[in-house]
């Protein structure tokens, strides 16, 4: 998974929290078996225990998805393999009344404390990349623009592809906020972000420029195919009712210019040509696609 809006991150944070809460649960529960010399369940006793929480589940589905690092997933099952295999000896152990040595039990909480500060610790990573989301659309936001875009345009150098970058604007919003509020302005700017979103290409990107202006960087595209497929958003966009407070439906156009970003070119120049045919765009009457024209 690569991450391309806010939700996403959400729900990873999320799955580690659970995670997270499902181990001290069975943390706890190891203990009070121990203490109390109690029959320990056939999972703890099991030399695959690992493999028998959820956790382990959904952890190993994550195994191939870009915001995990290799390094990060084998470490963690590792040391997870690891402590259940531990347990499962201490417990066997107990339940046979055997001794248990204190460096047995050391290792074992050792390799307890390691798995949660490591799942702890990926947790606080993934936090850190909300940082590059707007929190309102949920969106990448500017500061996480340039490093994109600079990327895309090292590939554009390196593998002599196309892309383009695109300005959009929405028409009249400051009418939006100067009428129905500013609440309904912010459900009308998440509302349009997550059309986007969800009908553009998984390789595009999009991004909350400032204000009521988004930016859109389209890989392997050239200018015909940019605008082509801008134009058919643009008019989806405007042809979707807007609920806003009181049962209020708003319609919402959008105004876009469109540059082919050139590998001889500074990635600065191809937004400040996407922000010129965006004018254009506006100067002929809004709602519609401009293309940059040098």
């Amino acid at each position: 998974m690569k991450f391309t809006n806010a939700g996403e991150i959400d729900q990873i944070i999320l799955r580690i929290e659970q995670g997270l809460e499902e181990h001290a649960q069975w943390v706890k529960l190891w203990h009070s078996k121990a203490i109390c010399n109690l029959a320990f369940p056939e999972s703890y006793l099991d030399s695959g225990a690992a493999t028998n929480c959820e956790f382990s589940d959904w952890f190993q589905s994550q195994k191939s998805s870009e915001w995990l690092h290799q390094l990060d997933h084998d470490s963690i099952t590792a040391v997870h393999k690891t402590m259940h295999d531990e347990a499962a000896i201490l417990s066997r152990k107990i339940m046979s009344s055997e001794k248990v040595k204190e460096q047995d039990y050391y290792q074992f909480m050792n390799s307890e404390w390691s798995f949660s500060h490591q799942l702890q610790a990926l947790k606080d990573k993934v936090s850190r990349l909300q940082i590059s989301f707007d929190p309102l659309t949920g969106i990448f936001n500017r500061q996480a623009m340039m490093p994109i875009l600079l990327q895309e345009h090292a590939y554009l150098v390196r593998d002599k592809k196309t892309c383009c970058l695109a300005m959009a604007d929405l028409d009249h919003f400051k009418k939006v906020n100067d009428t129905h509020g500013h609440p309904a302005g912010d459900v009308v700017l998440k509302s349009v972000a997550e059309f986007f979103r969800t009908n553009l290409r998984p390789y595009d990107a999009l991004f909350r420029y400032g204000g009521e202006e988004f930016l859109f960087c389209l890989p392997n595209t050239d200018l015909k195919s940019a605008a082509k497929l801008l134009n058919r958003l643009r008019v989806d966009l405007n042809k979707r009712p807007i609920r806003i407070k009181d049962n209020t439906v708003l319609t919402i156009s959008i105004s876009i210019g469109i540059t082919q970003m050139l590998s001889g070119k500074p990635v600065d120049e191809s937004i400040d040509n996407a922000d010129v045919a965006l004018y254009e765009a506006k100067k002929a009457g809004r709602n519609r696609v401009s293309e940059f024209m040098p």
